[in-house]
């Protein structure tokens, strides 16, 4: 069975946060998270063991912000395929784990498996972020360079995905021209997910583009599966889940942050608990979404408590 098809069956369950595992493993706010994929494997690849042993049926790699573009700002553009690649080979390297008795694998021991909640497939979803250029009129960056951008991600990564999850697009334009591109150059299904904001007159994402429209509109262009991610948290994830269901046929993933964040010493601070977010994300599933998942502030924790949830209901 596909990525696809799983997805199409319903009540799948991808992983959660990447970037704030990281932080809390010594990433620098404002660095690349992509570089540690060479510098930092191991560190990379636990995260990812963490999220299989959870429970996770697809794992998103840590390549979010692997366009050239993204990271020439940090004088890494040349590095961009190399960043990429390695994120999927440990991304792959931990869903082939399925049986065994540690939360984390160092290198030594990269080999020896994982014990945990039985699921009935794993896969591997290469994340792609915005490209951090700004379209006319806010910006004067021409489309073809987006397109660009994107297919650079998708030709420079070589090792082989099971789909493509371009995630927290806040422009429906750029969103539609990535698919567009993902569509071009990958023979894999392509999901896309926009971030929405909730503000009296209902959902829209930073550049007012409205829920319904965006979701039609991606599947125009070829979209497999659509959905939001990010911004918002799980509980106001399952009043717009309501919207995108109503809007289209499309299999769709949502996936919230745990909560409304709070900053501590320089850094955010989720205080949803998994407990909490596995209850609204049951309530997703409910809803009609397809596949539901984590983003800022979720941990491996939050994860567990929902497939825990998923094995009860």
């Amino acid at each position: 069975m596909n990525v696809l098809d799983r997805i199409s069956e319903g009540r799948v369950l991808f992983d959660g946060a990447m970037g704030t595992m990281l932080i809390a493993r010594g990433l620098s706010l404002g660095r690349p998270p992509e570089q540690w994929n060479l510098d930092h494997p191991s560190l990379v690849r636990d995260v990812h063991l963490a999220y299989v042993q959870a429970g996770a049926e697809v794992i998103g790699t840590n390549t979010f912000g692997g366009s050239p573009g993204r990271l020439a700002s940090f004088r890494l553009g040349r590095a961009a395929g190399k960043f990429n690649t390695a994120g999927v080979l440990l991304a792959r390297d931990a869903v082939s784990v399925v049986a065994g008795t540690r939360e984390t694998v160092d290198d030594e021991d990269r080999d020896a498996p994982l014990r945990g909640s039985p699921v009935p497939s794993r896969f591997v979803a290469l994340s792609i972020g915005p490209t951090g250029k700004m379209l006319s009129p806010v910006g004067k960056t021409p489309p073809e360079e987006i397109t660009d951008e994107i297919a650079e991600q998708v030709l420079g990564t070589k090792t082989p995905y099971d789909m493509i999850l371009l995630e927290t697009m806040f422009d429906l334009r750029e969103a539609l021209l990535a698919v567009a591109a993902a569509k071009k150059h990958a023979s894999v299904p392509v999901a896309a997910t926009l971030t929405f904001m909730k503000n009296p007159r209902g959902f829209f994402t930073i550049m007012g583009d409205e829920p319904s429209i965006a979701m039609r509109k991606l599947e125009a262009v070829g979209a497999d599966v659509v959905g939001a991610n990010c911004t918002i948290a799980s509980a106001e994830m399952i009043e717009l889940a309501r919207k995108l269901r109503e809007s289209t046929d499309l299999p769709l993933l949502c996936q919230p942050n745990a909560g409304k964040p709070r900053v501590k010493d320089g850094l955010p601070v989720y205080d949803q608990t998994p407990a909490e977010f596995a209850r609204d994300a049951l309530a997703l599933f409910a809803a009609g979404i397809n596949a539901v998942g984590g983003c800022c502030g979720t941990t491996p924790q939050f994860i567990r408590e929902v497939r825990a949830g998923m094995s009860r209901h």
